[in-house]
């Protein structure tokens, strides 16, 4: 049995597997409809393998949660349809959520106030020109 962090009622995991090169320890507990993974240590979850190695079939689920999945072929193409979530974290993509602290001001798009900025290429000589 497995207690959930700040609930007291306790889970019967669906699957345990012992010995993945970087999970160590992969547990797949179901909370009412809903079946989450845990982990000992990080593991990317980039192919349909490492679901079904779980007992989970990710081409039968209604919904699949995963990190990046955008980025990955493989889970790109294993759904129909899917949404990005801006998240944050260590490659939080919400410009606007972002600490900047080194920067000229106003920045466009940061600065929604500030007037319509310059958006022309300019060519800058090669520095080895003559």
């Amino acid at each position: 049995m497995i207690k959930i962090r700040e609930t007291y009622e306790l889970y019967t995991p669906e699957s345990i597997e012992h010995g993945d090169k970087y999970a160590e320890t992969e547990v797949v507990v179901k909370v009412g409809s809903i079946k989450v993974i845990v982990t000992k240590k990080r593991k990317p979850y980039h192919h349909e393998i490492d679901f079904t190695n779980l007992g989970l079939n990710p081409r039968e689920s209604d919904i699949l949660v995963v990190k990046i999945g955008y980025l990955v072929p493989e889970l790109y193409n294993m759904r129909g349809d899917w949404i990005m979530a801006l998240t944050p974290g260590g490659v939080d993509q919400d410009l606007e959520r972002l600490g900047y602290k080194r920067i000229n001001r106003p920045m466009f798009p940061l600065d929604k106030d500030m007037k319509n900025p310059d958006l022309k290429a300019r060519f800058v000589p090669s520095s080895d020109a003559n």
